[in-house]
């Protein structure tokens, strides 16, 4: 159900007005389909022309009659205009049938548009908890598209209605003023009535919001195979049945409310229609009593008023109509038009690119301080620190301590609150996204695996542009090469098998050399492993270990790991506490500096000799002995 309540507030209804997104919807469709475009508008034609004769063929036919003409002139001319009313009808059904068929299908148009949007916006947007109802809104939109879908045809149905009150009105108004000014009256309060209405409509919908997330909720639960197990094992099925209930019936309680609201609007409309018919019909009556006005034009202004109250009250009905639509495109527009923080424009220029990814780069922080949204306390508190070309830093700290958000801003998916961050003394801010991105390879703890082939993953490119000499050192280099080179179709193996039948899955230590050789394949000056041997045994860590300094030649490097031992190969140590570099330095000289670290070293030795012992009694017993990984025993991990 969409998040409404944005859409009635005073500052979306300036951002994106009725008309403004009545023409960005015309825009789209025009983009989509140039015919859907033109039948929208040309629409107009053939129905205001088929109404307008069918008002006018009455009246013609007691003209005709009082006029004494002969029966066969009199049919052969009626035939003209209904044969003329025929070709009307069928033009306007014709063309409503091909509108009402693709205009379903323009929510592809948005769609297409979403999910370029989505994967191209600045990454610190998809946390923001403001913008994930922005997006979620839009996706809404794009995943099931009534109101975009319904654009169309209101649109249409706006402007035939809209033709039809100008032409209707200037017939009317040339007779009797009066008699026109006495319908818009009627049905402007009819109309008002509506309007209010739908107002409370409005109010109604944002309590309805509450008891449809709390049901949604519960069905998700309940198709959840982890809140399965509970459910079942605690006996909550009556608990979560009680409250599915409580939540349907409040859902049906305020349909209700907002039922009986429509049902005074139609009570209300009924009687201001009989009001006005009644008023009309007599002063049409009183003109032809008085000679103002002939039997066949008494007829055809029936018509007109008939006609004038049809089209004035859909021309409103269609613009009130068009407020949900309205919404649904306010949605995707104010999700489409994000500002992006990042530069998208001029960068350093590609000479400079090339000359910073020939060699290692130096990577600078200077004071970087940074602020989640919403929160007044810092996670990066001052960080200064400076890694040069070719130095291989190890990031290390307890749960909290911020090297993850550190990660973030290195990688430029957030932007520092405070300071500033370098590249070979280059300011972030003048690298445009794309040349930043291009220099930075990260692995990440919870990477993605797209449904597609192994080599694709690998290198994210087709096989005709795949560098397969980079390919085969990244393999090696990774120590993913002999799980390669194992399977019966090699690169051309697929992957995630929910998507592909028969595809392949690794093991998390064949996964983990699997996304190392991706991240070496990229080829940048600057690598950042997170968590890299989580998922690898004793022998494959300390093969990654090996191969990771053979791969580092000419490359900056930083190493986040939770286990203290793993990072005696790297040039120098970070440790991070509290969102500040407390202490830094070789293994030994932090050991023989009895600061924090020595301490947190002290803490995991005596565990890892405690696990040593259990797995030697393990042993003697007979028994199977399984170490917990890293990850699972929450040992310096974020």
């Amino acid at each position: 159900m969409l998040y409404m309540s944005k859409v009635f507030d005073d500052k979306s209804r300036r951002k994106y007005g009725l008309v403004s997104n009545y023409i960005y919807n015309m825009k789209a469709a025009k983009e989509w389909d140039r015919k859907l475009f033109w039948g929208e508008i040309l629409l107009v034609v053939p129905t205001v022309a088929a109404s307008l004769l069918g008002t006018w063929l009455p009246s013609k036919l007691v003209a005709d009659l009082s006029g004494g003409m002969e029966i066969p002139q009199l049919i052969m001319e009626l035939a003209l205009i209904a044969a003329a009313m025929w070709i009307c009808n069928a033009a306007a059904n014709m063309m409503v049938e091909y509108c009402e068929m693709e205009g379903q299908f323009i929510n592809t148009f948005y769609a297409k548009k979403y999910a370029k949007k989505i994967m191209d916006v600045d990454y610190d947007y998809l946390e923001d908890e403001e913008y994930q109802k922005i997006y979620g809104n839009a996706w809404r939109v794009a995943r099931y598209g009534q109101g975009v879908a319904s654009a169309v045809m209101t649109f249409s149905g706006f402007l035939s209605s809209s033709v039809g009150v100008v032409l209707y009105g200037i017939l009317l108004g040339r007779k009797s003023i009066l008699l026109l000014l006495v319908i818009a009256a009627s049905l402007s309060v009819s109309l008002w009535l509506l309007s209010f209405v739908r107002k409370k409509h409005a109010e109604y919908y944002e309590q309805l919001q509450l008891s449809a997330r709390k049901e949604g909720y519960i069905t998700a639960q309940a198709t959840n195979s982890a809140a399965g197990k509970d459910i079942r094992i605690y006996h909550l099925m009556d608990w979560f049945l009680g409250k599915y209930d409580a939540s349907l019936k409040e859902m049906g309680r305020i349909y209700g409310i907002i039922h009986d609201w429509y049902l005074f609007r139609n009570i209300s409309h009924a009687f201001l229609q009989l009001l006005m018919d009644g008023m009309a019909f007599g002063l049409l009556v009183y003109m032809l009593a008085n000679g103002e006005i002939t039997a066949s034009e008494f007829v055809f202004y029936i018509g007109l008023v008939s006609g004038f109250s049809i089209y004035f009250e859909g021309a409103l009905r269609q613009i009130m109509s068009f407020s949900n639509t309205s919404a649904s495109i306010s949605y995707m527009r104010e999700f489409l038009e994000t500002e992006d923080g990042w530069n998208r424009g001029e960068g350093i220029g590609q000479e400079t690119m090339e000359q910073l990814k020939q060699h290692a780069v130096k990577l600078e922080l200077r004071n970087v301080s940074f602020t989640y949204p919403g929160s007044s306390k810092p996670v990066l508190k001052n960080i200064n620190m400076v890694i040069q070309p070719g130095e291989k830093i190890a990031l290390i700290g307890l749960n909290g301590a911020g090297k993850t958000t550190l990660v973030k801003l290195i990688c430029g998916f957030y932007h520092p609150t405070e300071g500033e961050i370098l590249l070979n003394d280059i300011p972030i801010e003048q690298f445009n996204r794309e040349e930043w991105y291009s220099l930075i390879a990260v692995l990440f703890q919870d990477s993605t695996l797209p449904a597609l082939t192994l080599d694709e993953n690998l290198t994210g490119q087709e096989p005709d542009k795949m560098d397969w000499e980079r390919l085969e050192s990244a393999l090696k280099l990774s120590g993913f090469r002999e799980v390669y080179e194992k399977l019966p179709e090699q690169g051309r193996t697929l992957l995630v098998r929910e998507i592909n039948e028969g595809s392949t899955d690794f093991s998390g230590g064949e996964k983990q050399k699997m996304l190392f050789a991706r991240t070496l394949y990229l080829n940048t000056p600057l690598v950042i492993l997170d968590e890299p041997t989580a998922a690898l045994d004793p022998i494959a860590e300390n093969e990654l270990y090996l191969n990771y300094g053979k791969s580092m030649e000419n490359k900056t490097g930083i190493y986040i790991s939770h286990r203290l031992s793993s990072t005696r190969f790297c040039d120098r140590i970070l440790l991070l506490e509290h969102g500040e570099i407390i202490e830094e330095g070789t293994h030994e000289s932090l050991l023989a500096g009895k600061g924090r670290y020595a301490e947190l070293f002290e803490v995991q030795s005596q565990y890892y000799r405690d696990e040593d012992e259990r797995k030697r009694k393990s042993e003697l017993m007979g028994d199977t002995y399984e170490m917990k990984s890293g990850k699972e025993r929450g040992v310096f991990d974020e």
